[in-house]
């Protein structure tokens, strides 16, 4: 599938360079707001003697809360991989603000694929409620469809599949922590 991705929250860009590497067919784009994350990644999608450039692969200095213009309408698909606190909030409590933002970077059926850990005692700090099924398609799918999207999946994350991620934090959390993983889809109207 030809498109632009966009990865948000990309942290150390990873998954960005290896999906830009893994489809050089598609224009990856990793959004974050900490450049010190994406330095080093950031460098090694540029050209050097030794190897090719990834001319498919651009990184992004933002927010969900303050996403370029610029990407307006250009996203078929997007990753939110792992997102932690007022993130990890605002998605699972449908935040207005950051969902029309997401809704604003994507073409019309664009994907969104939301992968992301919940643990009920350390993130009840957060204000979510219990994230199960139920939460999903009683509580969060009605709220997503009012503003533009339709939840299409929602399953668990096996051990196995989190430790063959592409991502450096995948590959942390996979060893880490007691955590339940998540992957949850949802398409834009």
């Amino acid at each position: 599938m030809a498109g632009v991705i966009v990865d948000i929250g990309t942290g150390d860009g990873s998954f960005a360079l290896s999906m830009a590497k893994k489809h050089p067919d598609r224009y990856i784009i990793g959004i974050d707001p900490n450049h010190q994350n994406l330095a080093k990644t950031s460098l090694k999608s540029q050209p050097s003697p030794s190897k090719d450039s990834l001319p498919n692969l651009l990184f992004v200095l933002a927010s969900v809360q303050d996403l370029p213009s610029q990407i307006d309408g250009i996203a078929n698909q997007v990753f939110i991989n792992f997102p932690w606190s007022g993130l990890m909030q605002s998605l699972l409590l449908a935040d207005t603000i950051t969902w029309q933002n997401i809704g604003r970077i994507c073409q019309p059926g664009a994907l969104i694929e939301i992968i992301f850990s919940y643990d009920q005692v350390r993130d009840a700090k957060l204000g979510l409620p219990q994230i199960n099924p139920d939460y999903i398609h009683i509580d969060l799918a009605p709220r997503l469809h009012d503003l533009g999207f339709g939840v299409t999946g929602f399953s668990a994350v096996s051990q196995s599949e989190l430790k063959s991620f592409p991502s450096s934090w995948a590959k942390k959390l996979a060893f880490g922590k007691d955590r339940t993983f998540y992957h949850l889809q949802v398409n834009k109207a």
